[in-house]
């Protein structure tokens, strides 16, 4: 077995390992979590109602189109339909899927729509909230009097973009009643005879003295809106706003779209990962019997490769995934890992198969390298030179830097694998590793801040997997390595422009944990 059959056996298995936890659901949009895609400058151009089967309805002018979406939100297909041209709805709507009713707002009045035997929205009634029309009542502020008694204008009370909770028993929608300068975000619920009962502003943390607009109730039961107020450093443009989430259940201050729609598409990964993990350890299982078959045949199988690489469409740079690590893998790919280590063992001639497998079976010792004792001082003498001064570092070759508790590796743009000049660098880690026998590490990858957050989380878990995988064919125990993906959220050079600010962040960092 030759050395580039090797190299190209370990790229393969290394990819498999991430491979299963790669996938992601394509449900996961089924039930939209944002009338928007993007957080910040949004205005109606780019509202995105909640419709049937994951779809979302668009209302440009006069028309109204059919969206379906890319897994970020974002449009993916846009198609005119005339479904809606009898009612011609402004702004958001809001489709109850469990009754069939739709709500919408036209020259700012509140109606709501059904569909007939044709498929086509007709107006089925009017739908009247406390306070936004002509009528005696007892209304605060400087309205029109008339015997003790104050009416509301009728064109200046206005009821806007409505949204309903799954048993259409709740609503929020926009306005300015009661004599309100801007729009706030109101809330009305059912009264047991099924009509809508008195509205209710919500608090001054969610409205402020600017324009509050588009509230959705998302899937979780929080309220997203839009709010064109400064808050901290985001300033919308003219006419624009930007997107929150507040608990209208708990008095906690409204988060920004980012933060939560981050955290959201983590969570939803990694639940996704945890039902399909059963599949993804018989795929490992299933190779790892295959790779026993190459032990035990002392050679690479090339045809057996290239059905592997095919089957899995794995590449250096597969960039589908959400790079979620799921624990629960960690004995199969042990497993695998293994067992490359014993295919590469018998290639080189150091072992019999029954030894070679005896020994994957009791340890983790792949390797005969040791450090020597004049480089154990060496690594010690550095790094006691550089506890004293915690922010420095002495770059020890091309790739690798080193700090007091830690080892830098760099990787190249868009890769997992670095160039063929790592053998050094490698040597370097492994210097530092064994200088400190009693001692466990953490590897963590880590990327620049170009591309999704997805595929960043994916490639700087592939990151940390290359440094270990590497480390424990040079035998260290797999007992003493744990991995982390860590993606483009700890850069050392916050937004970065130049490339070589880019090459700063694109790591994985070997970090010393007693």
């Amino acid at each position: 077995m030759n050395k580039g059959k090797i190299i190209k056996m370990e790229r393969i298995f290394l990819t498999l390992l991430a491979a299963g936890m790669l996938m992601f659901s394509q449900n996961v949009y089924s039930n939209q979590r944002f009338n928007f895609s993007k957080g910040e400058n949004v205005g109606e151009e780019s509202l995105l109602s909640p419709y049937k089967n994951g779809t979302a309805l668009c209302v440009r002018h006069d028309s109204t189109f059919i969206a379906e979406l890319n897994e970020d939100g974002s449009i993916k297909t846009l198609t005119y339909t005339e479904d809606f041209s009898r009612i011609q709805p402004e702004g958001q709507v809001a489709y109850c899927d469990k009754t069939g009713t739709l709500y919408y707002s036209k020259s700012g009045k509140l109606f709501t729509a059904k569909q007939n035997k044709k498929g086509k929205w007709v107006e089925d009634k009017f739908v009247k909230i406390v306070g936004s029309e002509v009528e005696r009542d007892k209304y605060p502020g400087s309205v029109l009097a008339y015997a003790n008694w104050r009416y509301m204008p009728n064109d200046s009370v206005q009821i806007l973009n409505p949204t309903v909770n799954e048993d259409e028993t709740e609503m929020y929608f926009a306005s300015n009643m009661l004599n309100s300068k801007k729009l706030d975000i109101w809330k009305v619920k059912k009264d047991p005879d099924g009509e809508w009962g008195i509205p209710s502003k919500l608090g001054s943390d969610i409205n402020t003295d600017g324009d509050e607009n588009y509230p959705y109730l998302r899937p979780d039961g929080t309220l997203a809106f839009a709010s064109d107020k400064k808050v901290g450093d985001k300033v919308p443009e003219e006419g624009k706003y930007n997107v929150y989430v507040a608990d209208v259940y708990k008095p906690t201050k409204p988060r920004s779209f980012d933060e939560v729609n981050k955290k959201e598409l983590r969570q939803i990964a990694a639940a996704n990962i945890t039902e399909q993990e059963r599949m993804q350890q018989e795929q490992i299982e299933e190779e790892i019997k295959r790779v026993k078959e190459l032990a035990q045949n002392g050679e690479v199988n090339d045809s057996l490769l290239a059905e592997i690489t095919n089957k899995y469409n794995l590449t250096e740079n597969n960039k589908s995934g959400d790079g979620v690590h799921s624990p629960s893998l960690e004995e199969k790919r042990k497993q695998l890992m293994d067992e490359i280590a014993r295919v590469n063992s018998l290639a080189q001639g150091n072992t019999s198969v029954e030894e070679s497998a005896s020994q994957s079976s009791t340890s983790n010792d792949l390797s005969a390298y040791q450090t020597s004792k004049a480089e154990i001082d060496r690594v010690k003498q550095i790094d006691n030179k550089l506890k004293s001064k915690p922010d420095s570092v002495i770059q020890l070759s091309n790739n690798v830097l080193a700090t007091h508790n830690m080892r830098i590796f760099y990787f190249e743009f868009d890769k997992d694998i670095p160039n063929g000049t790592y053998d050094k660098d490698l040597l370097i880690v492994l210097d530092f590793i064994n200088a400190y026998p009693d001692s466990k590490f953490l590897i963590v990858g880590h990327t620049d801040e170009r591309g999704t957050y997805e595929y960043n989380d994916v490639l700087s878990l592939k990151r940390a997997e290359w440094v270990r995988f590497h480390l424990l064919l040079k035998g260290i125990k797999l007992d003493r390595l744990q991995i982390r993906g860590d993606g483009e959220y700890h850069p050392i050079v916050k937004n970065a422009k130049t490339e070589e600010d880019h090459q700063r962040n694109r790591r994985a960092e070997i970090i010393k944990l007693n």
